[in-house]
């Protein structure tokens, strides 16, 4: 009896499941642009608060602490930048003091002890390469958490509009089942009555 079976029963199921994966799979994909957010946001914050930089040279240091002191003499220069003896013998001066231990903080307090803040003081620690330095970060943080509210919206959408998918293509398969199963059952019957006469006045008087 099975070799009677419709075989568009089995392509209808094996269609039917293929449309329920093509419309799984745009489910998937805003899962996983927001687990490359994460992973991403977690990787910068990591290298932020963990990875320690390098320590900067001798140089690098005097240049920094120069930069952000102002030339008695000079028209808006720093003395990292400025040309004049007297930016000259201050850069000097902070190398010295480096180099005998002092951190760039104290170094720019004893220039400001010296000087005065307004006058020495060319550029405040939240300005510049030090305001930049904490901006970042944030933004990136800030950057990182609209991408991830936009892209959950719009996941949330995505899987409104495919269960609602779903669901129709669930109906219109059942539908075909039934169809199926429906004729199936009439060629069982109508093989019984030919085989089984009883069983063919049965339906008969039913």
């Amino acid at each position: 009896m099975s070799k009677h079976l419709n075989p568009d029963l089995a392509t209808t199921l094996t269609g039917d499941e293929e449309t329920r994966r093509h419309l799984v799979t745009p489910q998937r994909r805003p899962f996983l642009i927001v687990l490359v957010a994460l992973i991403f946001m977690a990787a910068v914050w990591f290298s932020l608060v963990f990875i320690v930089p390098k320590p900067p040279t001798v140089d690098q240091r005097v240049y920094n602490i120069a930069a952000q002191l102002r030339c008695p003499v000079c028209q808006n220069e720093s003395v990292a930048d400025a040309t004049a003896p007297v930016a000259l013998d201050l850069r000097q001066e902070i190398r010295q003091q480096v180099l005998s231990g002092k951190s760039d903080q104290q170094v720019i307090q004893f220039f400001i002890d010296r000087y005065g803040e307004q006058t020495i003081i060319y550029a405040p620690q939240w300005q510049g390469f030090s305001l930049l330095m904490w901006l970042v970060p944030i933004a990136l943080m800030l950057g990182g958490l609209v991408l991830v509210y936009f892209i959950a919206r719009d996941w949330q959408d995505a899987t409104h509009a495919t269960t609602s998918a779903l669901t129709a293509t669930e109906e219109r398969t059942l539908s075909a089942e039934e169809r199926d199963l429906e004729k199936y059952r009439a060629l069982l019957e109508q093989e019984l009555a030919d085989d089984d006469p009883l069983f063919k006045r049965s339906i008969t008087e039913a």
